[in-house]
Order: structure tokens, then C-alpha cells, then sequence
């Protein structure tokens, strides 16, 4: 194989690990873009001979969400937006992505996204980067520290090639994936992402997700309509952050199987899009269409309430696919809702609504998703750098993120990993980065068998090293944990008789050989 030959002649000319690292940066950018390209493509594909179509390809979600139901059942990684996941294994497993999980997710987004759900392929372009960087470290052996750091790269690629956007895809991988801005990281990313999004751009066409309207900020004055602007969108964030919940957690109460809970889903929306059309899909043709268009004040309420549930109802069923897509359509909405309110109410001059539409966008992903400096340089990179831009778009953008963080604790990630129970802090930075459990853990330990009693155990206690104990039957089977001093407590009030089983406790914190220290205190810690 042609892998093998790559293989075989590196190990001849004996080539560093790091140096080898400088190499797969730039293949990995490369690949990134040809499977973001592919992702794009099938979507595509898929949407224009299925719900594009109208007529009875409205009920096309239907059958889209059965069949990508019917792929999650076969691989339970693949469901949702894949951020998370690809925190998740960052964390836990040192960034080890199973190629199936890559593949499966790559067939299941283009299903649901293509199908006509509420969902975008922002999110799931970030699992698929980070899947490519993950099989080129497994293929290559590389450390696990320099494994880690191919899949947070091709993450941030992903949403580089996604969105055309190379500096946002640097920061959203520091923001959101890493939370460590580190100078060694930024630098390999640049090459990463620079080359994904080209090479996504060169087999897109230059195809733009929507067209740019002409921005001009007409008077000082309009920069409290933008602050305004920012406060508007925050709570509607939020709120999208708690239906989204809301759904996730009447799903959990009604279990359906996978298959029929996404073919639900799918009903819902082919009903609700034979009156209102414009909220199936992504949404970008639509946000063009109405930047550009005179509609009334009802129409676009209607259209962003319409949506707004939409997508919660899709994100919050599992269906396969991401939130960024249609979190810049409400963020679009809701600027075209202001634009109005304002021109109607406020006889200072005022820009077209695109301008408030685009601002709009930035200030709702920052608000959603906690990463004011990647909404930022994403709207700045998709309006060619209009420098008309900045001043809006920082305030609105940062008035937001601040309401938001007021108004709710957690992002729209963040909220959907605590409720699947599996919420994992940042990486912190720093040389506990670099350490990972396993290199400091003991494999030697003290276990407490279960029919012991306190008495008997407490006797012995001096003499053992730990403060905390693993509990086992009689066949070895791992019980719970006990600590030195629940056993001294229940001596001392005269339990010594009771047996050590019943002071086991099953609800402790417990961490993972491939988890960086850094992550492994904080959990500790809470």
C-alpha cells in the first residue's frame, strides 16, 4: 500500500517525531479540506434530490431521520453535532478517534443535514478534522501529547474549510477545544488551517454560504442600536440553550427508539415546513433572500419562533448534526426584528437590514456559544474584512457574550454535555498539560475485601499507605471505595461489627489513564 511505502521510506531517512509533526500538519490540512469538500458535496446531493424537490419530498425528513437513526443505533458517537465528542476524547482517551466513528458520522450528518433538518455541517466538519488528525497519529505512532494536538488542529480546519474562514477556525480551536492559547498551537494551526480552507474553497467554487450586503455605519448614534442589538439577541440565545435542553429532557423521560424518534423529529419539521418552507435545512439561501426583501415585522417573528424550534427540537432529539447553521439564521432574524423596531420607532438614520442581520449573526454565536473572538473574526472573515464592520460587531458581539454569561452558566455545548453527564473543563495549559495520568499513577494498590468488618480492617489500618481503598468480593469484583476515615468514624461509634461492603460507595470521582493532569485536579477538585 501506498501507506506503507510513506511509512517505510520515513523510518529510512529517520526523521523526529517533531519533525514528522511539521509534516502531518500540512498533510492534515490538505485532507481536512478534500473530506470537507466531500461532506459539503454529499449534502448538497442529497438536499437537491430530496426535500429541494417540494412535493412529497417534503416528507423527506421523515425518511432521512429513520435512516440516520438507524446509523446512530450502529454507533452512538455519531449522534449530535460531534463537539463534544471531540472534547470527550481529547480529554479522556488522548484524543483516540476510531476511524468508524469518523466515517459513520461523515454518512449520518450528510442524511440529516441533507434531509431537511433544523442542523448545520459546521459541527460535524469539526469531528471529521479531528478524526483526520487522530488516524494520521495512529498511523504514524505519534505520542500521545502530539496525537492530541492533530486532532484539535484538524478540529479547528474543520470549521476553517466549513466556514472559509482560516483565522476563525485558529481561534475557535483555542476558544472552544482547547481553552490554551499557546504559542506552539497557534503556530501549527495556521498552516492546518490556511491550507483546509483553501483547498475546501478551490472544490466549492468559491461558493458563498450567502451573499454580503453593503455595510455602512451611517451615524455614531447607531452604535447604541447595535448595543441594543447585542442585549436583544443574549436572552434569545439562552433561550434557544433551554428549549434545546427542555427537548433532550422529554426525550429522556419518553424513550423512543432511535429510528422512530428521528423519524418523529423528521414529521415535525415536513408538517411545519408545508407552511413555513424557509426553516428546513441550513437556512442560508433564506437569510439572503430575506436581508434582501421587504417583509413584514409578523413574518420574520413568525419565521424566527418557527425556527427557533425547530432547531431545538432537531439538536435536542440527537440527531446527527451541528447547531452553528441554524444559530446564524436566528442571529440573522433577530437583527432583521431589531432593524425594524428601530426604523419604525427612531427618526436618526439607520443601515439596511443585512447590516443588522450579519452584526446579528456575530452577536448570537458569541452569545450561544461562549466564543466572542471566533464570532468576531468569522463574520470579519465573510465580509471580506469590512472595516465598517468592527465597531458594531465587537459591541454587539461582546455585549451579548456578557448578558448571555449573565443570564446562563453554561454554553450551548457546554449545557448539551451537562445533561448527558460528560461536561469536561478546558484544558488548563501549562506543563500539567503535558503529563497525563498514567504517568503518575500507581498500578500496585491495597484492596479491602467486602466481608471484612470495620474492626477488622481498622486493626490493620495504620499500616497501609492510602487514605482511600478500592472494595472487592470474594471473586475480585470491584465494588465501590472506602477512605480510612469512614472506617475510623464508624469504629469509633461502635459499628466494628458491620462489614465493609455497606460503607462502599459506588459515587466517586474517577479519571482516565490518557487525561491530562491538568484536567484530572480540576475533576478531582469538584
Amino acid at each position: 500500500m501506498l501507506l506503507d511505502k510513506v511509512k517505510n521510506l520515513l523510518r529510512k531517512i529517520y526523521i523526529k517525531e517533531e519533525q514528522l509533526l511539521l509534516i502531518l500538519i500540512v498533510i492534515l490540512g490538505l485532507l481536512v479540506g478534500v473530506v470537507a469538500g466531500l461532506f459539503r458535496a454529499s449534502i448538497h446531493f442529497i438536499a437537491n434530490h430530496t426535500y429541494l424537490k417540494g412535493g412529497f419530498w417534503i416528507f423527506s425528513p421523515v425518511i432521512g431521520g429513520a435512516v440516520a437513526g438507524f446509523i446512530i443505533r450502529l454507533c452512538r458517537e455519531v449522534k449530535g453535532g460531534g463537539v463534544s465528542y471531540v472534547r470527550r476524547m481529547l480529554s479522556y482517551h488522548g484524543g483516540n478517534i476510531p476511524p468508524k466513528v469518523t466515517v459513520l458520522r461523515f454518512v449520518a450528518s450528510s442524511i440529516n443535514v441533507g434531509s431537511g433538518f433544523s442542523l448545520g455541517p459546521e459541527g460535524p466538519s469539526v469531528s471529521l478534522g479531528g478524526g483526520v488528525g487522530s488516524f494520521l497519529g495512529k498511523i504514524f505512532h505519534l505520542s500521545s501529547r502530539n496525537n492530541r494536538l492533530l486532532v484539535s488542529i484538524g478540529a479547528g480546519s474543520g470549521i476553517a474549510a466549513a466556514f472559509f474562514a482560516p483565522m476563525a477556525g485558529v481561534t475557535y480551536m483555542l476558544e472552544e477545544i482547547l481553552g490554551n492559547f499557546s504559542a506552539r498551537i497557534i503556530g501549527a494551526s495556521f498552516i492546518a488551517t490556511v491550507l483546509a480552507a483553501a483547498v475546501q474553497q478551490w472544490m466549492a467554487g468559491h461558493l458563498l454560504m450567502f451573499s454580503v450586503p453593503e455595510f455602512k455605519l451611517l451615524s455614531p448614534y447607531e452604535l447604541v442600536y447595535y448595543a441594543v442589538l447585542g442585549l436583544f439577541v443574549a436572552p434569545i440565545s439562552v433561550l434557544f440553550i433551554k428549549l434545546t435542553i427542555l427537548v433532550k429532557r422529554i426525550f429522556k423521560k419518553h424513550p423512543l427508539p432511535i429510528e422512530l424518534k428521528l423519524a418523529l423529529v423528521g414529521l415535525i419539521i415536513s408538517l411545519t415546513a408545508l407552511v413555513f418552507p424557509e426553516a428546513m435545512g441550513t437556512g442560508y439561501e433564506t437569510i439572503t433572500e430575506y436581508m434582501n426583501m421587504k417583509t413584514g415585522f409578523e413574518a420574520v417573528l413568525a419565521l424566527l419562533l418557527v425556527k427557533l424550534v425547530l432547531t431545538a427540537v432537531s439538536v435536542g432529539s440527537d440527531a446527527s448534526g451541528g447547531m452553528y447553521a441554524p444559530a446564524f439564521f436566528l442571529g440573522a432574524f433577530s437583527g432583521i426584528l431589531v432593524w425594524k423596531i428601530f426604523s419604525l420607532l427612531f427618526p436618526y438614520p439607520i443601515a439596511n437590514p443585512g447590516a443588522y442581520a450579519i452584526v446579528g449573526m456575530g452577536a448570537f454565536f458569541g452569545g450561544a456559544f461562549r466564543v466572542p473572538l471566533t464570532a468576531f473574526l468569522l463574520i470579519l472573515e465573510l465580509t471580506k474584512m469590512n472595516s465598517a464592520i468592527l465597531f458594531p460587531l465587537m459591541l454587539a458581539t461582546g455585549v451579548s457574550y456578557l448578558f448571555s454569561t449573565y443570564l446562563y452558566d453554561y454554553s450551548a455545548t457546554e449545557a448539551v454535555m451537562v445533561e448527558e453527564g460528560s461536561l469536561i473543563p478546558k484544558e488548563a495549559g501549562g506543563i500539567l498539560e503535558e503529563i497525563l495520568v498514567k504517568d503518575v499513577m500507581r498500578v500496585d494498590y491495597d484492596a479491602v475485601p467486602a466481608d471484612f468488618t470495620v474492626r477488622e480492617v481498622n486493626e490493620i489500618l495504620s499500616l497501609l499507605p492510602f487514605s482511600s481503598y478500592p472494595v472487592i468480593d470474594s471473586d475480585g469484583k470491584y465494588i465501590g471505595m472506602v477512605t480510612g476515615s469512614a472506617i475510623r468514624r464508624a469504629f469509633l461509634k461502635g459499628e466494628g461489627e458491620k462489614k465493609i461492603r455497606e460503607l462502599a460507595s459506588e459515587n466517586v470521582s474517577h479519571l482516565h489513564p490518557e487525561m491530562p493532569l491538568s484536567i484530572a485536579i480540576t475533576r478531582l477538585a469538584d
